[in-house]
């Protein structure tokens, strides 16, 4: 008998103890989770500045008369990988079916910057700023 008394006073401490500390028995809310879909401003290091609507499973990016479309993959919780499916920029054309993979990282509340990897291995970086939801008017 007492090592039943025993027993239920080590398990009401360890209620004790769980309830004391809630937050550690919560799921961690993926800090990237609120870019994977939205209308962002984007401005890059290489001085190429373009607003895009990121949908689910693609993105389409805006710029002067220019338009491509992407096509995402989520790699991981802050990764994707980009495929260029179409555009209307000659420059870019010859890259259609090319693809990229680019990190987010130094997330913030409304933006993060990117580290990008090309096919060809070339880096670069830019900063993503969510500006609105999908389905807002801007």
């Amino acid at each position: 008998m007492k090592n039943w008394i025993a027993f239920f006073i080590f398990l009401s401490f360890l209620q004790v103890i769980d309830a004391a500390h809630p937050k550690q028995n919560q799921p961690v809310i993926n800090k990237c989770s609120k870019f994977l879909t939205g209308i962002f401003d984007n401005k890059c290091q290489s001085g190429h500045n373009s607003r895009f609507k990121r949908f689910s499973s693609y993105q389409v990016q805006e710029y002067n008369s220019m338009y491509l479309k992407e096509k995402i993959v989520w790699n991981g919780p802050c990764s994707f990988t980009l495929t260029l499916m179409e555009t209307n920029d000659p420059e870019i054309s010859d890259f259609i079916g090319g693809s990229i993979k680019v990190k987010m990282v130094k997330v913030e509340k409304i933006k993060y910057q990117t580290l990008e990897e090309g096919s060809s291995g070339k880096t670069s970086s830019c900063i993503e700023t969510k500006i609105a939801e999908l389905g807002s008017n801007i």
